[in-house]
Protein backbone atom coordinates (compact mmCIF):
# COMPACT_ATOMS: atom_id res chain seq x y z
CA UNK A 1 0.00 0.00 0.00
CA UNK A 2 0.96 3.87 -0.74
CA UNK A 3 2.30 5.77 1.80
CA UNK A 4 0.13 8.35 3.04
CA UNK A 5 0.85 11.45 0.81
CA UNK A 6 2.35 9.60 -2.08
CA UNK A 7 -1.47 9.15 -3.65
CA UNK A 8 -1.63 12.36 -4.43
CA UNK A 9 2.14 13.05 -5.23
CA UNK A 10 1.68 9.89 -7.77
CA UNK A 11 -1.80 11.70 -9.50
CA UNK A 12 0.56 15.09 -10.15
CA UNK A 13 3.27 12.69 -11.58
CA UNK A 14 0.84 10.72 -13.74
CA UNK A 15 -0.64 14.22 -14.89
CA UNK A 16 3.16 15.49 -15.73
CA UNK A 17 3.69 12.00 -17.85
CA UNK A 18 0.68 13.02 -19.69
CA UNK A 19 1.52 16.77 -20.21
CA UNK A 20 4.97 15.43 -21.08
CA UNK A 21 3.55 12.96 -23.75
CA UNK A 22 1.53 15.70 -25.54
CA UNK A 23 4.53 18.48 -25.92
CA UNK A 24 7.08 15.97 -26.67
CA UNK A 25 4.19 14.26 -29.57
CA UNK A 26 3.91 18.11 -31.03
CA UNK A 27 8.01 19.70 -30.29
CA UNK A 28 9.90 16.22 -31.72
CA UNK A 29 8.37 14.49 -34.58
CA UNK A 30 10.99 11.58 -34.71
CA UNK A 31 11.21 9.50 -31.43
CA UNK A 32 13.35 10.45 -28.34
CA UNK A 33 14.00 9.67 -24.76
CA UNK A 34 13.71 11.37 -21.62
CA UNK A 35 13.08 10.67 -18.04
CA UNK A 36 9.73 10.37 -16.92
CA UNK A 37 10.46 9.47 -13.22
CA UNK A 38 13.34 8.16 -10.58
CA UNK A 39 12.99 6.13 -7.61
CA UNK A 40 14.98 6.43 -4.35
CA UNK A 41 16.09 2.61 -3.57
CA UNK A 42 18.58 1.88 -0.40
CA UNK A 43 22.34 1.76 -0.47
CA UNK A 44 24.21 -1.23 -2.83
CA UNK A 45 21.95 -2.02 -4.70
CA UNK A 46 23.27 -3.43 -7.58
CA UNK A 47 21.13 -5.39 -10.30
CA UNK A 48 17.33 -5.32 -11.67
CA UNK A 49 15.28 -8.22 -11.35
CA UNK A 50 12.59 -8.04 -14.02
CA UNK A 51 8.78 -9.93 -13.94
CA UNK A 52 5.95 -9.06 -16.19
CA UNK A 53 5.19 -5.75 -15.15
CA UNK A 54 7.53 -5.05 -12.51
CA UNK A 55 11.28 -4.12 -11.97
CA UNK A 56 12.41 -5.71 -8.17
CA UNK A 57 15.01 -4.36 -6.97
CA UNK A 58 16.97 -5.46 -3.65
CA UNK A 59 19.59 -3.62 -1.20
CA UNK A 60 22.01 -4.49 1.01
CA UNK A 61 19.75 -2.15 3.86
CA UNK A 62 17.35 -5.12 4.09
CA UNK A 63 14.54 -3.80 1.45
CA UNK A 64 13.02 -4.51 -1.58
CA UNK A 65 11.59 -2.15 -3.72
CA UNK A 66 9.16 -3.68 -6.13
CA UNK A 67 7.91 -0.72 -9.11
CA UNK A 68 5.54 -0.80 -11.26
CA UNK A 69 6.87 0.05 -14.60
CA UNK A 70 3.43 1.37 -15.83
CA UNK A 71 1.64 2.92 -13.29
CA UNK A 72 4.86 4.09 -11.58
CA UNK A 73 3.52 2.56 -8.18
CA UNK A 74 6.03 1.53 -6.11
CA UNK A 75 5.89 -0.97 -2.82
CA UNK A 76 8.75 -1.75 -0.32
CA UNK A 77 8.93 -5.01 1.71
CA UNK A 78 11.18 -4.97 4.62
CA UNK A 79 10.78 -8.50 5.89
CA UNK A 80 13.79 -10.31 5.14
CA UNK A 81 17.22 -9.52 6.16
CA UNK A 82 19.57 -9.54 3.54
CA UNK A 83 17.71 -9.87 0.49
CA UNK A 84 19.78 -10.34 -2.98
CA UNK A 85 16.85 -10.49 -5.36
CA UNK A 86 13.34 -11.42 -6.67
CA UNK A 87 11.43 -12.49 -9.37
CA UNK A 88 7.20 -12.34 -10.15
CA UNK A 89 5.37 -14.55 -11.97
CA UNK A 90 2.15 -12.25 -12.57
CA UNK A 91 0.27 -12.95 -8.94
CA UNK A 92 3.18 -13.63 -6.43
CA UNK A 93 6.64 -12.74 -5.67
CA UNK A 94 9.92 -14.20 -4.79
CA UNK A 95 12.77 -12.89 -2.76
CA UNK A 96 15.79 -14.54 -1.41
CA UNK A 97 16.60 -13.90 1.60
CA UNK A 98 20.82 -15.06 1.62
CA UNK A 99 21.36 -14.13 5.20
CA UNK A 100 18.43 -16.31 6.71
CA UNK A 101 18.74 -18.95 3.59
CA UNK A 102 15.28 -18.44 2.79
CA UNK A 103 13.01 -18.12 -0.09
CA UNK A 104 9.94 -16.34 0.28
CA UNK A 105 6.61 -16.46 -1.48
CA UNK A 106 4.61 -13.13 -1.35
CA UNK A 107 1.23 -11.46 -1.72
CA UNK A 108 -0.12 -8.17 -0.68
CA UNK A 109 3.05 -7.44 0.63
CA UNK A 110 2.81 -10.45 3.11
CA UNK A 111 5.12 -13.75 3.67
CA UNK A 112 2.36 -16.39 2.54
CA UNK A 113 5.11 -19.56 2.29
CA UNK A 114 8.80 -20.07 3.20
CA UNK A 115 11.70 -22.25 2.30
CA UNK A 116 14.46 -22.45 3.98
CA UNK A 117 17.73 -23.51 2.03
CA UNK A 118 21.20 -25.55 2.79
CA UNK A 119 22.69 -22.49 0.91
CA UNK A 120 22.72 -19.00 0.69
CA UNK A 121 20.94 -17.74 -1.96
CA UNK A 122 22.57 -14.85 -4.27
CA UNK A 123 20.10 -14.74 -7.44
CA UNK A 124 16.99 -15.51 -8.75
CA UNK A 125 15.52 -16.30 -12.06
CA UNK A 126 11.93 -17.55 -13.22
CA UNK A 127 12.13 -18.93 -16.30
CA UNK A 128 9.21 -20.94 -18.01
CA UNK A 129 7.55 -20.98 -15.00
CA UNK A 130 10.00 -22.24 -13.06
CA UNK A 131 12.31 -20.98 -10.35
CA UNK A 132 16.67 -20.99 -10.84
CA UNK A 133 18.26 -20.22 -7.80
CA UNK A 134 21.94 -20.27 -6.64
CA UNK A 135 23.65 -20.36 -3.81
CA UNK A 136 26.87 -20.53 -2.09
CA UNK A 137 28.42 -22.24 1.02
CA UNK A 138 28.13 -24.46 -0.40
CA UNK A 139 27.68 -23.68 -3.95
CA UNK A 140 24.68 -25.27 -5.41
CA UNK A 141 21.98 -25.11 -7.29
CA UNK A 142 18.37 -25.65 -7.05
CA UNK A 143 14.98 -25.37 -9.25
CA UNK A 144 11.89 -24.79 -7.61
CA UNK A 145 7.95 -24.66 -8.76
CA UNK A 146 5.67 -21.89 -7.35
CA UNK A 147 4.55 -23.44 -4.52
CA UNK A 148 8.20 -23.75 -3.48
CA UNK A 149 8.71 -27.74 -4.19
CA UNK A 150 12.25 -28.51 -4.77
CA UNK A 151 12.09 -30.48 -7.98
CA UNK A 152 16.26 -30.42 -8.70
CA UNK A 153 19.21 -29.76 -6.57
CA UNK A 154 22.29 -30.29 -7.74
CA UNK A 155 26.09 -28.91 -6.32
CA UNK A 156 28.33 -26.82 -8.71
CA UNK A 157 31.86 -27.51 -8.81
CA UNK A 158 32.75 -23.69 -8.09
CA UNK A 159 31.59 -20.44 -7.67
CA UNK A 160 28.92 -19.40 -10.01
CA UNK A 161 26.61 -16.84 -9.39
CA UNK A 162 24.79 -16.00 -13.00
CA UNK A 163 21.89 -17.63 -14.55
CA UNK A 164 22.01 -17.12 -18.22
CA UNK A 165 19.14 -18.47 -20.18
CA UNK A 166 18.78 -18.51 -24.53
CA UNK A 167 14.96 -18.62 -25.01
CA UNK A 168 14.01 -20.99 -21.95
CA UNK A 169 17.38 -22.79 -22.30
CA UNK A 170 18.98 -22.19 -19.13
CA UNK A 171 22.47 -21.88 -18.43
CA UNK A 172 24.58 -21.86 -15.57
CA UNK A 173 28.43 -20.57 -16.12
CA UNK A 174 31.14 -22.29 -14.03
CA UNK A 175 32.31 -18.71 -13.44
CA UNK A 176 35.74 -19.37 -11.34
CA UNK A 177 36.80 -22.40 -13.43
CA UNK A 178 40.20 -21.03 -12.94
CA UNK A 179 41.97 -20.02 -9.99
CA UNK A 180 45.79 -19.31 -9.40
CA UNK A 181 46.91 -20.33 -12.92
CA UNK A 182 45.33 -24.03 -12.34
CA UNK A 183 42.03 -25.06 -13.42
CA UNK A 184 39.73 -26.41 -11.33
CA UNK A 185 37.16 -28.02 -13.53
CA UNK A 186 36.95 -28.80 -17.15
CA UNK A 187 33.59 -27.59 -17.10
CA UNK A 188 32.34 -24.13 -18.95
CA UNK A 189 28.10 -24.59 -18.62
CA UNK A 190 25.65 -26.31 -16.67
CA UNK A 191 22.92 -27.14 -18.36
CA UNK A 192 19.84 -28.10 -16.12
CA UNK A 193 17.66 -28.72 -18.32
CA UNK A 194 19.45 -32.66 -18.89
CA UNK A 195 22.30 -32.67 -16.31
CA UNK A 196 24.72 -31.91 -18.87
CA UNK A 197 27.66 -29.71 -19.14
CA UNK A 198 29.38 -27.41 -22.49
CA UNK A 199 32.63 -29.13 -21.23
CA UNK A 200 36.07 -26.55 -21.62
CA UNK A 201 38.17 -27.78 -25.23
CA UNK A 202 40.07 -24.52 -25.32
CA UNK A 203 41.56 -23.26 -21.79
CA UNK A 204 38.93 -21.21 -21.48
CA UNK A 205 39.13 -18.99 -18.50
CA UNK A 206 36.03 -17.36 -16.61
CA UNK A 207 32.81 -18.13 -18.53
CA UNK A 208 30.14 -15.21 -18.08
CA UNK A 209 27.77 -15.06 -20.89
CA UNK A 210 26.58 -16.97 -23.54
CA UNK A 211 23.83 -16.41 -26.62
CA UNK A 212 22.94 -18.59 -29.43
CA UNK A 213 21.91 -17.90 -33.05
CA UNK A 214 21.27 -20.57 -35.81
CA UNK A 215 21.63 -23.71 -33.27
CA UNK A 216 25.16 -22.47 -32.89
CA UNK A 217 26.26 -21.15 -29.12
CA UNK A 218 28.43 -18.28 -28.84
CA UNK A 219 30.57 -17.70 -25.52
CA UNK A 220 32.48 -14.92 -23.61
CA UNK A 221 35.33 -14.81 -21.17
CA UNK A 222 35.58 -12.18 -18.46
CA UNK A 223 38.86 -11.14 -18.08
CA UNK A 224 40.05 -11.62 -21.50
CA UNK A 225 37.04 -10.82 -23.38
CA UNK A 226 37.50 -13.25 -26.02
CA UNK A 227 34.12 -14.52 -27.69
CA UNK A 228 34.27 -18.19 -28.44
CA UNK A 229 32.58 -20.19 -31.16
CA UNK A 230 30.87 -23.47 -29.43
CA UNK A 231 31.83 -26.18 -32.23
CA UNK A 232 32.26 -30.12 -31.89
CA UNK A 233 35.16 -31.13 -29.91
CA UNK A 234 36.65 -27.38 -30.78
CA UNK A 235 35.80 -24.06 -29.33
CA UNK A 236 37.71 -21.40 -31.46
CA UNK A 237 38.17 -17.82 -30.76
CA UNK A 238 36.29 -15.61 -33.34
CA UNK A 239 36.45 -12.29 -31.96
CA UNK A 240 38.23 -10.46 -29.23
CA UNK A 241 35.58 -7.57 -27.17
CA UNK A 242 38.66 -5.80 -25.43
CA UNK A 243 38.87 -7.15 -21.49
CA UNK A 244 36.40 -7.27 -18.74
CA UNK A 245 33.81 -7.70 -20.62
CA UNK A 246 30.18 -8.56 -18.80
CA UNK A 247 27.28 -9.33 -20.98
CA UNK A 248 26.90 -10.35 -24.77
CA UNK A 249 23.68 -9.51 -26.22
CA UNK A 250 22.38 -10.92 -30.54
CA UNK A 251 21.49 -7.59 -32.04
CA UNK A 252 20.29 -7.47 -35.37
CA UNK A 253 22.91 -10.04 -37.34
CA UNK A 254 25.46 -9.36 -34.57
CA UNK A 255 26.92 -10.44 -31.35
CA UNK A 256 27.74 -6.95 -29.37
CA UNK A 257 29.35 -6.88 -26.11
CA UNK A 258 30.84 -4.49 -23.97
CA UNK A 259 33.90 -3.93 -21.91
CA UNK A 260 34.68 -2.37 -18.31
CA UNK A 261 38.22 -0.76 -20.20
CA UNK A 262 35.95 0.59 -22.46
CA UNK A 263 33.79 -0.32 -26.16
CA UNK A 264 30.62 -1.92 -27.42
CA UNK A 265 31.81 -4.59 -29.41
CA UNK A 266 30.26 -5.96 -32.36
CA UNK A 267 31.29 -9.42 -33.90
CA UNK A 268 29.14 -9.39 -37.72
CA UNK A 269 27.93 -13.08 -37.95
CA UNK A 270 27.95 -13.08 -41.49
CA UNK A 271 31.61 -11.15 -42.60
CA UNK A 272 32.94 -12.35 -39.33
CA UNK A 273 34.55 -8.42 -39.03
CA UNK A 274 34.27 -7.21 -35.96
CA UNK A 275 33.57 -3.31 -35.09
CA UNK A 276 34.21 -1.00 -32.06
CA UNK A 277 31.93 1.80 -31.05
CA UNK A 278 32.65 4.27 -27.54
CA UNK A 279 36.43 2.70 -27.62
CA UNK A 280 37.37 5.07 -24.90
CA UNK A 281 34.07 5.04 -22.77
CA UNK A 282 33.36 2.30 -20.16
CA UNK A 283 30.86 0.71 -20.44
CA UNK A 284 29.37 -1.24 -17.37
CA UNK A 285 26.35 -2.89 -19.06
CA UNK A 286 24.35 -3.28 -22.17
CA UNK A 287 20.95 -4.72 -23.25
CA UNK A 288 18.45 -4.80 -26.43
CA UNK A 289 15.50 -3.31 -26.43
CA UNK A 290 12.72 -6.65 -26.95
CA UNK A 291 11.93 -5.55 -30.20
CA UNK A 292 15.37 -5.35 -31.65
CA UNK A 293 15.25 -1.45 -32.63
CA UNK A 294 17.93 0.01 -30.25
CA UNK A 295 20.76 -1.31 -27.96
CA UNK A 296 21.25 0.26 -24.73
CA UNK A 297 24.51 0.79 -23.13
CA UNK A 298 25.85 2.25 -19.88
CA UNK A 299 28.84 4.30 -18.43
CA UNK A 300 29.71 3.96 -15.10
CA UNK A 301 32.16 6.34 -15.48
CA UNK A 302 30.95 9.23 -17.67
CA UNK A 303 27.38 8.25 -16.32
CA UNK A 304 25.38 8.25 -19.36
CA UNK A 305 23.15 6.22 -21.12
CA UNK A 306 23.75 5.64 -24.79
CA UNK A 307 20.73 5.04 -27.03
CA UNK A 308 21.85 2.70 -30.34
CA UNK A 309 20.70 2.55 -33.76
CA UNK A 310 22.84 -0.34 -35.56
CA UNK A 311 26.54 0.95 -34.61
CA UNK A 312 25.40 5.41 -34.68
CA UNK A 313 24.87 6.76 -31.22
CA UNK A 314 20.96 8.16 -31.54
CA UNK A 315 20.98 9.80 -28.16
CA UNK A 316 22.91 10.16 -24.87
CA UNK A 317 21.52 10.77 -21.53
CA UNK A 318 22.51 11.80 -18.54
CA UNK A 319 22.34 9.30 -15.54
CA UNK A 320 22.81 9.75 -12.21
CA UNK A 321 25.74 8.36 -10.55
CA UNK A 322 27.52 5.32 -11.14
CA UNK A 323 24.98 3.76 -13.54
CA UNK A 324 25.37 -0.53 -13.02
CA UNK A 325 22.61 -1.95 -14.49
CA UNK A 326 20.53 -1.58 -17.56
CA UNK A 327 17.04 -2.93 -18.61
CA UNK A 328 14.82 -2.91 -21.45
CA UNK A 329 11.41 -4.46 -20.28
CA UNK A 330 9.20 -3.33 -23.04
CA UNK A 331 9.78 -1.80 -26.64
CA UNK A 332 9.51 2.28 -25.05
CA UNK A 333 10.65 1.36 -21.20
CA UNK A 334 14.70 1.35 -20.11
CA UNK A 335 15.52 1.21 -16.86
CA UNK A 336 18.93 2.52 -15.33
CA UNK A 337 19.84 1.76 -11.42
CA UNK A 338 22.58 4.12 -10.37
CA UNK A 339 24.25 2.68 -7.20
CA UNK A 340 26.15 5.65 -5.87
CA UNK A 341 23.22 7.61 -6.19
CA UNK A 342 20.59 5.01 -4.82
CA UNK A 343 18.26 5.88 -7.85
CA UNK A 344 16.17 3.34 -10.08
CA UNK A 345 15.77 5.80 -13.14
CA UNK A 346 12.66 5.72 -15.92
CA UNK A 347 13.21 6.08 -19.10
CA UNK A 348 10.43 6.09 -21.91
CA UNK A 349 11.06 6.08 -25.54
CA UNK A 350 8.11 8.59 -27.33
CA UNK A 351 7.56 8.13 -30.78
Amino acid sequence: QLRRGESNILKKSHLLIILTIFSVSFLFPESIFLEINNFNIGERAFHIDSGKNYAIIADYQGTIHFVDIFTLEKTEFTQSTLPMGGAYDGEFFYVIDNYNKEVLKIKNNKVIQKLVLDSKPVNIKLINGELYILGTNPYKLYILDNNLFVKKSMVLPVHSPLIRNIGTQVFIPVFDNFQNDVFLTDLLFLIPHNDTYIVNYNQIEHPIDIVGSNGIIYMVSYYNGNLYRNDFRKQPKIAQFGKYTTNIEMYKNYIVGNSLMGGVYYYNLSSGKTDVILEKVPISDISVSPNGQYLYAISHIENKLFVIDGEDVYQTINTYNYPIDVESPTDNIVLVLCTDSSKLQVIRNFE
